[in-house]
């Protein structure tokens, strides 16, 4: 496998991966979201038939600590600055690896050069003292 094709599959599976934790993320929001949405319509509906001491708590309340397991970790704007950071750093980390092997590619194409020079040099001179004047 060359090296080209390692480097992208290392990255479409980073992106993948990065998929599919947005993804999760966004499913968590969305079920939080949804909780937030009936709970609140089951206390309009309780603090109806019932005085508003017996209604139900709100989501932020202390006694709500369920809906705490299910709060998404992170806004959408965090998601997205999270991910910018980690395309950054492995872009970066890709241009150091790219970097390298072009140095050294450089280095492999000057020797090959040197070595060429040097032959072509022997072949049309050959054996014979080279002067300063020729």
């Amino acid at each position: 496998m060359s090296g080209k094709s390692i480097y992208s599959s290392f990255f479409l599976f980073l992106l993948e991966q990065i998929f599919q934790n947005i993804k999760q993320e966004y499913s968590r929001y969305q079920r939080w979201r949804h909780l937030e949405v009936v709970l609140n319509q089951s206390e309009a509906c309780a603090s109806e038939s019932q005085p508003p001491s017996s209604a139900l708590t709100a989501p932020s309340s202390p006694g709500s600590s369920w809906m705490k397991k299910d709060q998404p970790t992170f806004t959408l704007r965090q998601v997205g600055i999270i991910c910018e950071r980690l395309l950054k750093d492995y872009e970066d980390k890709i241009r150091e690896e790219y970097e390298q092997i072009l140095n050294t590619k450089l280095a492999e194409q000057y020797e090959s050069f040197v070595k060429f020079t040097h032959d072509q040099i022997m072949r049309r001179y050959g054996t014979r003292p080279t002067s300063y004047v020729s």
